[in-house]
């Protein structure tokens, strides 16, 4: 049972995020009659749509007496938005103890926003993207079991790992789909991002409990189609090392199993290369003043191709985060 002091303090960070605005796509051509909505996540505590996911994740962890704020170091990974937003909220709720983990080829820009929430920052190699993240995760996991023993949740003092792999972080976008429908009223298509599929299975699942006739559309980079191979294929794709200036991919070399990835709310999935992704980027800014980040370009990218084939619908996607997050490697973007 949490005091009313703790209830408290996470009511105020719940209330900091989400309730973000929509913007409707006008000064770039969209053919067709058909209108696309973006819902600006870039506009949460740290820019990034998980802001919305950690408040709810330590909150449940609190109320089970799973960790305890100046007791248990808590630990997360991330390859890059998801590691700001739980070093935010680790840092608000009191658990100072907090360390993420990210592969070392991250860019700088996001390294120091982590840093700037007094996180401690773990590498994992270079080139292997969330793969290798989760698999020093696990090497560091197995050593905290070592040294303290007992059972992680009973030994309060062990490392414990508030993670977005969790299907219960998927909750928090029962809220969005309200906050979208309170404003679109009808949605026809979603198109977004994989990442670790705690999103994009959380918002289509919410979306579809208010109108079964939604249809999802997840957006693959070319390099590294993952969630197209595991949709249509039934494998892994899992190259040695990750092609270098990908964005996203994070399913890329993770089985199921190491996923929030619902692919049956997913009923199709479709590639962006790298030169489209850049047109979309400068038609954001130029056109539309969004300097945002490099998935929310995918989707745009993926919508208006989308457009060309249907008529007089509304589909929605997400600004996921900002375009400051990628600098340092901006030939990946601009």
């Amino acid at each position: 049972m949490l005091s009313k002091e703790r209830k408290d303090l996470y009511e105020k960070l719940e209330a900091q995020t989400g309730n973000t605005p929509i913007f409707e796509i006008t000064k770039i051509k969209i053919p067709n009659g058909n209108r696309i909505f973006a819902k600006e996540e870039w506009k949460n505590p740290t820019e990034s749509i998980f802001d919305r996911v950690y408040p709810h994740l330590f909150k449940i962890a609190e109320e089970d007496g799973k960790i305890v704020p100046g007791l248990t170091p808590v630990i997360e990974t991330s390859t890059g938005n998801a590691g700001a937003s739980f070093a935010w909220c680790s840092r608000e709720l009191g658990y100072h103890d907090c360390t993420v983990v990210i592969h070392e080829d991250a860019p700088p820009s996001r390294t120091k926003q982590i840093r700037s929430y007094g996180a401690k920052i773990i590498f994992s190699p270079s080139g292997q993207y969330s793969k290798g993240c989760v698999k020093k995760l696990e090497e560091i996991l197995k050593e905290d079991k070592k040294i303290k023993g007992g059972k992680v949740g009973e030994n309060l003092e062990r490392l414990y790992c508030v993670t977005k792999i969790s299907p219960r972080a998927r909750e928090v976008y029962q809220r969005f789909a309200i906050e979208v429908m309170d404003v679109m009223h009808k949605v026809d298509f979603f198109v977004g991002v994989v990442g670790s599929g705690t999103s994009i299975s959380g918002i289509s699942k919410y979306l579809k409990e208010v109108d079964p006739a939604v249809k999802v559309i997840a957006v693959d980079p070319e390099e590294t189609p993952s969630t197209y191979s595991l949709k249509y294929e039934k494998k892994l794709i899992d190259y040695e090392r990750m092609p270098h200036n990908v964005w996203g991919g994070s399913t890329f070399g993770l089985p199921l199993e190491k996923l929030n990835l619902d692919l049956g709310v997913i009923d199709e999935v479709r590639l962006v290369g790298k030169e489209e992704r850049k047109y979309f980027y400068k038609l954001l800014v130029e056109l539309e003043g969004k300097d945002v980040g490099r998935t929310s370009c995918c989707v745009l990218a993926v919508a208006c191709r989308l457009a060309k084939e249907i008529k007089d619908r509304n589909i929605l996607i997400c600004f996921y985060d900002s375009g400051w997050k990628y600098e340092s490697n901006n030939s990946m973007v601009k």
